[in-house]
């Protein structure tokens, strides 16, 4: 009679025999991307020789230091100008800049037209985006030497670890970034040796600070020096025969991006590591189709050889690890030669036969296990359980319609100061900041939708509907503006650094319900509406307030608050300009001086709405006079002076597009 081991061992050959030949499934794949990004963070390694790359990073520190001479971002083109003669100066063999220069300067013709002359006299690489089929601005494109496209595609599971070399655009070819910054450096991409799969090389990342790097306000105070006669900050020497690449790394600009290495890397490295790979010919190459499949059957029999010829259950299972561990080794030592071997497959072939072997020999000697039964929780807020305990149905996914206000707020400067404390205590300030600003949410009877790092989002008007929505939302906001000051004095006591929010409101429609997968899902709000909200508490840093409302949440509460308008604001996306306030209080509780300064602010924007700019500077400046310092009036005076210099054209309507999310 044929032994049962011995049938479950032909069994598990035949499975081999079709898993070899069968391709993986996506969940498989995220596995094992998961396990070549610890690689890559475990084993890091440098270029065989010096690729010649050099990074600028517009950094929060560079923002911050340019914020303080009022030269907000978008930064003026003679800035980027200015960083161009840096490495001119210093002798690098290109600048290659991946920041989009697709819409003419806010500052005028004049400085497109400057800085096209000095790309003429530079070895430059401008960028395109072939997604958004957005090319830089004709005059700025005919001055480059060359253009890459930033066009970059994560894998299914959101992390970069592949770039294509060329893209195209209205029928024409271009190198991708990437590609541009080799032929910059004289490499010649007709003769290079990079694997292309679909298209796209697979990067090998290296370890963090593989390439000099440094922030652009460095550059650009060193190149002031420089013009001055003075020592730079820089030497100009670190560029000479390198290949400049500038990027962005201030959080805000929205240019992080998940790579193996790190959850939130500038856009910038993975063109660098790219540009590297290329011009270093040190690929990761994936192991041969043969060496995987045999690995893989390797790892099948000795799973179930384990369990099938070795009578006791933990020798067995030594053995079977013994064995995981051989095969996760080989893979690690192949990585390090550049080789990816797979790690996940060979383990599941392992366990799976080892776990079949196990349980087939138990059910042979008769032995029974129980189910192991497996049990979830959702954590839902009272109010959203309450509201489903009469609907099960709405724990299913999907959404709903809603008018709602939305509340976004942050911490300014935060990550500053956070770098100034020990982890235990910014975790107690944390804890009690949040706690602070989230009972006023709930007392109001508002839903907390989530904390992202120092920031709170929370909406009124779902899962229940809210009547006055609008009001409340300015009444917290208000409200957690007088608890913070109350805690801020608190804090300050105890030794932490002064702690400010910023906040911004909106009312509207939005996608309200339960968003996520089968397995996992939260309770949101998604539209336009909410993104504005978002938008708004960003754009509290433009005009140095801190609570800062749209249009439509100062119709909704109407007279029942006081407010200063600042601003029309045209957000990414939309064509019509809206009006935008800084809230000041509550009607009746208001000091009559806020109400005072307020109505003066407005003068001034009346006068500037009617192209009346001398006028409005004045009306600004005698602002500045009576009332202090306000950064907000500090930046309409520099709009009359460039608007009465260069007059806008007639469809001009006073708004101003803002461009940062």
């Amino acid at each position: 009679m044929t032994s049962p081991r011995w049938v479950l061992a032909g069994t598990l050959a035949l499975l081999a025999l079709a898993g070899a030949g069968a391709r993986r499934s996506d969940l498989l794949d995220s596995f094992e991307l998961k396990t070549l990004d610890w690689r890559f963070r475990r084993y890091p390694s440098a270029p065989p020789s010096d690729p010649g790359l050099t990074l600028v990073y517009v950094d929060q520190a560079s923002l911050d230091s340019f914020e303080k001479d009022d030269v907000y971002w978008p930064w003026p083109r003679s800035v980027y100008e200015a960083l161009l003669g840096f490495c001119k100066a210093g002798g690098a063999r290109a600048v290659v800049f991946d920041v989009l220069f697709t819409s003419p300067s806010p500052y005028g013709r004049a400085e497109d037209e400057a800085f096209a002359k000095a790309l003429r006299t530079s070895n430059a690489v401008l960028a395109l985006e072939s997604g958004n089929r957005r090319l830089p601005v004709p005059v700025l494109r005919a001055a480059s030497k060359l253009l890459g496209d930033v066009a970059a595609r994560p894998d299914a599971d959101g992390v970069y670890r592949r770039v294509a070399l060329t893209s195209t655009f209205d029928g024409a070819t271009y190198p991708t970034l990437a590609a541009a910054a080799v032929r910059a450096a004289g490499g010649d991409l007709a003769l290079s040796k990079a694997p292309l799969k679909d298209g796209q090389l697979l990067l090998r990342f290296r370890a963090p600070g593989a390439y000099p790097a440094y922030p652009a306000g460095r550059v650009i105070r060193s190149w002031a020096s420089l013009s001055e006669g003075q020592k730079p900050d820089l030497d100009p020497a670190a560029l000479k025969d390198r290949v400049v690449i500038v990027g962005l790394s201030a959080p805000g600009l929205r240019d992080l991006r998940p790579t193996p290495v790190a959850a939130s890397s500038p856009g910038t490295e993975i063109v660098a590591t790219a540009a590297d790979n290329i011009l270093t010919e040190d690929f990761l190459l994936p192991a041969p189709a043969a060496v995987s499949t045999f690995v893989f059957l390797f790892a099948l029999a000795a799973g179930a050889l384990a369990a099938l010829r070795l009578g006791r259950a933990w020798q067995a299972a030594l053995a079977a690890a013994g064995v995981s561990f051989l095969l996760a080794a080989a893979a690690v030592a192949a990585f390090k030669r550049g080789v990816w071997l797979d790690m996940v497959l060979p383990q599941l072939a392992l366990w799976s036969a080892f776990a079949g072997g196990s349980a087939w020999g138990y059910a042979v000697e008769g032995r029974k296990k129980r189910d192991i039964q497996k049990a979830f929780s959702l954590y839902l807020a009272p109010e959203i359980v309450e509201d489903i305990a009469e609907n099960p149905d709405a724990l299913a996914l999907g959404g709903k319609r809603c008018e709602l206000s939305c509340y976004f707020s942050d911490i300014e400067n935060f990550t500053n100061f956070s770098e100034q404390l020990t982890p235990e205590r910014l975790t107690g300030l944390m804890n009690r900041y949040l706690g602070e600003m989230t009972e006023s949410v709930l007392e109001s009877g508002g839903t907390l939708d989530k904390y992202i790092g120092d920031a709170v989002m929370a909406f009124w008007g779902a899962p229940l509907p809210h009547p006055g929505h609008a009001l409340t939302a300015c009444k917290v906001a208000l409200r957690n503006q007088e608890r913070l000051a109350v805690l801020r004095e608190v804090l300050i006591k105890e030794g932490y650094p002064v702690v400010k929010a910023r906040i911004g409101l909106n009312s509207g429609t939005a996608s309200v319900g339960n968003m996520g997968s089968p397995k996992r899902f939260s309770y949101t709000a998604l539209g336009d509406d909410v993104n504005l909200a978002s938008r708004l508490e960003g754009a509290n840093k433009i005009y140095g307030t801190y609570i800062l409302i749209s249009h439509a949440t100062r119709s909704q509460a109407g007279a029942d608050i006081e407010v200063r308008e600042l601003d029309l604001l045209k957000v990414k996306g939309k064509d019509v300009a809206s009006a935008v306030y800084e809230l000041l209080g509550l009607a009746g509780k208001t000091d009559p001086a806020l109400l005072k300064k307020a109505r003066r602010f407005e003068e001034g924007i009346a006068l500037y709405r009617q192209r009346k700019f001398s006028e409005g500077r004045a009306s600004f400046e005698a602002f500045h006079a009576e009332h202090g310092p306000d950064k907000a009036a500090k930046l309409y005076i520099a709009r009359c002076e460039n608007l009465a210099a260069i007059p806008p054209p007639p469809e001009w309507d006073g708004s101003f597009a803002l461009t940062e999310k």
